[in-house]
């Protein structure tokens, strides 16, 4: 398999997918729950792909559809990609525009993830593209699991699926810190993140925590 290619970056993300199919497990037996039809539950899956945003915006659908209060969610949840796209930029400012726009069809957080500790820009681009299929492939898989076989399962956080994706990025931390440089940054991130989601209601402390450790990284390292 070569270095680079989308079979590379498919594969180096599977053992993440095994945890995608947990969590897509849980979004299916959610979703079943609280009413969904199995059609509509597999489009939010393949067509939205956003995991954190379809339990956030699962209440809206099962009662007065407020178009604007989805928007907005959807938007807040995921705006954190505007900041992956800024930090991609380099590896793809001299690809065409079709292929910017498949490279990051499928991005997800934890691809993006995984490409930053990778030095090579190929294999970088080949975890966003070849990763992110992995992921979305395990997500449907982990939705179907769910949709079809919720009732037998109950509750899955009684089976830790809910501490998945946690654990994951926090191993992910340890593989970006970079000992005494990193920890202002990390402090910073994490205090503004934690102020701003006690203050204020929706997810914009994802974007908070980001900005105010990118600047302190900017500032502090600037060497």
């Amino acid at each position: 398999m070569r270095p680079g290619s989308f079979l590379d970056g498919f594969w180096r993300l599977g053992p993440v997918g095994a945890m995608v199919v947990a969590f897509g497990i849980a979004w299916g037996v959610a979703a079943k729950d609280a009413g969904l039809s199995d059609s509509l539950i597999y489009l939010l899956s393949g067509a939205v792909f956003a995991g954190a945003s379809q339990f956030a915006s699962l209440d809206l659908w099962v009662g007065p559809m407020d178009y604007l209060a989805l928007f907005l969610i959807t938007f807040a949840v995921n705006a954190r990609h505007i900041l992956m796209g800024t930090v991609l930029y380099l590896d793809l400012k001299d690809r065409s525009i079709p292929y910017q726009m498949w490279a990051v069809l499928t991005m997800t957080d934890a691809p993006f993830a995984m490409s930053q500790t990778e030095p090579d820009s190929a294999r970088r681009v080949a975890l966003i593209i070849g990763g992110g299929w992995m992921i979305w492939l395990t997500w449907m898989l982990g939705t179907f699991i769910g949709v079809s076989f919720g009732g037998i399962l109950g509750d899955t956080n009684s089976y830790g699926f809910d501490a998945l994706m946690p654990i994951f990025f926090s191993v992910m931390l340890t593989a970006v810190f970079k000992g005494k440089s990193s920890v202002a940054p990390f402090l910073g991130a994490g205090i503004a993140a934690l102020i701003w989601y006690l203050s204020f209601p929706g997810n914009w402390h994802v974007i908070a925590g980001a900005l105010v450790g990118g600047f302190l990284n900017m500032v502090l390292n600037d060497d």
